[in-house]
């Protein structure tokens, strides 16, 4: 056995050292609705003559992804122009139950690889960038966690490095969009102040509760330092410095079935609701230190200890496909979700999306995901009353109000280890004003499992 445990551990380094330099958006998006293949179905690469399905017996399982987009908008935006990015990835997980018979107990381990252009910064012009798998264009290590099951799964703790995003405000159903609006999370939070998501991991802890099987609490901390995520760490600067903040989390699930003669299991449905604090120090988007304009007056803006938001995301499965192989997967899901945070300090409070997405809307085609997603974000009214004073002092600027992403995708899986994603989005008002024409998307994503 201790022979068997020294050849896993061999075999691990050459993938830990990988993992440093490799990983896709959060690979585990593209594996989650595949789980119940073989190995040999599942990765382009197969089962290794049979050796992935032993190292998985053996608790240690390899996840590794390619996703590009192509994308290009032919109408509208500051110029036209198509630009190309891609995200490539692994990542590694040991379940320690099965390697050592440590009960409960997981490892994770993963890196990434980006690279490419943003078609929204440098062509468009938009805030809802149009391509999910943009940002931090370079090797980069990421997550590095323990996780420890308790109590027959009820109570959940994870430690190390990671992205809040990892466990809180999430939906499977955001991974079946292209833009950024919605794929991810509500991405306004990480634009309004530092809020750690793929691909910037930082030291944090979550303790997750099941209460009953429908209702869990999830309670985190996490740094909340903004130089953390700087591309010249490699996500490699392992420091805590908690003088620069630190941010809390809370979230509540509720995940009730909804039954009927036709589907006596249930259709799922979902209600999140949850909030965050950041204990650093934020300035005020208009007043001075006496509450006047800043912008007016001259004088240093006025400072504010913490920043807070909330968040709802409430979805439900209208629809479930009888005797597929996706099981409960396959069906229409319709989901809204909103996160509203302080309008004096936060670029933008409100942010509103919703959709409807179907997997395996066409007989025989089961792996398929068709969705239909729509995001509003709306700038600061405080933020607006500065860019006015701006534009009676004579600078010439435009005060923003609001910007909408709609995004029209359809996932076609070639194979059930690739998948090619045609993709049309419109942008409406981007950047928030009525200087940049409405802009048409037309692309495509690609997705490979290795």
């Amino acid at each position: 056995m201790l022979n068997m445990h020294k050849k896993i551990i061999l075999l691990l380094i050459p993938f830990l050292l990988l993992s440093f330099s490799a990983h896709a958006i959060n690979s585990g998006k593209y594996f989650e609705q595949t789980s119940r293949l073989s190995h040999e179905d599942r990765y382009m690469t197969g089962d290794w003559n049979g050796m992935r399905t032993r190292l998985s017996n053996k608790g240690v399982d390899f996840t590794s992804s390619y996703v590009c987009d192509i994308l290009g908008n032919p109408v509208g935006g500051k110029s036209q122009g198509v630009r190309y990015d891609h995200s490539v990835g692994l990542d590694v997980n040991v379940d320690f139950e099965k390697a050592y018979g440590i009960k409960g107990s997981r490892f994770h381990v993963s890196g990434l690889y980006r690279s490419g252009y943003n078609l929204s910064s440098e062509v468009i012009g938009n805030t809802l960038v149009v391509s999910s798998i943009f940002g931090h264009e370079q090797f980069r290590f990421y997550a590095l966690t323990l996780e420890q099951l308790l109590c027959e799964e009820k109570l959940s703790f994870l430690v190390g490095r990671m992205g809040a995003q990892d466990e809180f405000i999430k939906s499977p159903l955001y991974w079946a969009f292209v833009t950024n609006a919605i794929d991810g999370m509500p991405i306004n939070i990480p634009i309004n102040f530092t809020f750690p998501v793929y691909p910037t991991a930082t030291w944090g802890a979550r303790v997750k509760v099941n209460i009953t099987d429908e209702f869990s609490s999830m309670t985190g901390a996490y740094n909340g330092d903004p130089d953390i995520g700087k591309d010249s760490y490699h996500g490699f600067d392992f420091g805590l410095r908690l003088s620069k903040g630190a941010l809390l989390m809370q979230e509540f699930n509720y995940t009730p079935r909804i039954k009927s003669e036709e589907c006596p299991e249930g259709l799922p449905g979902r209600i999140m609701l949850g909030g965050y604090w950041n204990t650093g120090t934020f300035r005020d988007l208009y007043s001075d230190i006496n509450g006047a304009s800043y912008e007016f007056t001259g004088l240093s803006q006025k400072k504010h200890i913490g920043n807070y938001g909330v968040y709802l995301h409430l979805e439900q499965m209208l629809y479930r496909e009888p005797d597929s192989d996706v099981g409960n997967d396959q069906g229409l899901t319709p989901f809204i979700a909103a996160n509203f945070a302080p309008p004096n300090i936060n670029k933008l409070p409100l942010l509103v999306m919703g959709g409807f997405v179907y997997t395996g809307p066409f007989p025989g085609r089961d792996y398929d995901t068709a969705a239909i997603g729509v995001t509003y974000v709306s700038w600061s009214p405080d933020a607006r009353r500065t860019t006015e004073v701006e534009k009676d002092r004579g600078s010439l600027v435009y005060p923003e109000k609001y910007e909408m992403s709609f995004d029209f995708t359809y996932s076609m899986a070639v194979t059930k280890w690739m998948f090619i994603q045609p993709d049309i989005q419109f942008i409406m008002n981007p950047g928030g004003t009525a200087k940049v024409p409405n802009a048409l998307v037309i692309g495509s994503r690609f997705k490979i499992i290795f």
